[in-house]
């Protein structure tokens, strides 16, 4: 056998945004051999990450072997089972703008050649679905002042690790919660000149793929109001 390290990151953004990887601090992982099988020694569940670590693993010279890495918030709802080869969400209760719903994943596959290290850059398996507008201080000028949203769109519940598709499709409410304008330090954007009003990680097809709807529900506290966007691309 021999030492094998493998050098983990996420996406390390320096403005402030969602997407900015801090929150998936724990970090999952498991090994396959060549013939699919999970060998359980070599599973850990309750390892860390903060953007970056190491993993090592003693693996044997000359078998190959697949590694698939997990990485979510402690509250984040999605159950892995790396004996079934995915992860699983659970949608209920879940509400608008929830930063902790941001995860990243990557499977890799190689032939242990000696004492190694690899490099591997974890991705984010979902699709970002941000919806922002230009106008939220004129409409807190007329009298409207936007405080909470809610996003409802079609997804799905199940993504396999190795095969990177996803199954279970559902129409999902990810339910009224605060908007994030007045946060400190801001979220920022990611197009010029727009502020959030909802924020949420769809769990979606590798290739691109198009919604038919994307409803936005969004309250002053007291008046609910409704825009609905279709034809929506997303990966």
């Amino acid at each position: 056998e021999r030492l094998v390290t493998i050098s983990l990151s996420t996406p390390e953004i320096a403005t402030r945004t969602y997407s900015d990887g801090t929150m998936a601090k724990n970090l999952q992982y498991a090994v396959y051999d060549e013939a699919g099988n999970l060998l359980p020694n070599l599973t850990v569940t309750d390892a860390t990450i903060n953007l970056k670590t190491n993993v090592e693993l003693q693996l044997t010279t000359g078998n190959k072997f697949t590694l698939v890495f997990w990485a979510d918030a402690e509250s984040a709802p999605y159950e892995v089972d790396f004996a079934a080869k995915t992860m699983t969400v659970n949608y209920d209760g879940v509400v608008s703008n929830r930063e902790d719903l941001d995860a990243f994943y990557r499977d890799t596959t190689f032939t242990v050649t000696g004492r190694m290290n690899v490099d591997i850059d974890l991705y984010r398996p979902f699709a970002q679905l941000n919806i922002g507008t230009s106008d939220l201080t004129a409409t807190t000028n007329a009298g409207y002042t936007v405080t909470h949203a809610a996003v409802t769109t079609d997804t799905y519940k199940t993504f396999n690790f190795i095969t990177r598709t996803v199954s279970d499709p559902v129409e999902v409410t990810y339910a009224m919660n605060r908007i994030v304008r007045d946060a400190q330090p801001a979220e920022v954007f990611p197009v010029a000149g727009y502020d959030y009003v909802a924020m949420n990680y769809v769990l979606m097809t590798n290739d691109k793929a198009v919604n038919d709807y994307v409803t936005l529900t969004y309250t002053n506290g007291s008046v609910v109001k409704t825009r609905t966007f279709t034809a929506i691309p997303l990966q």
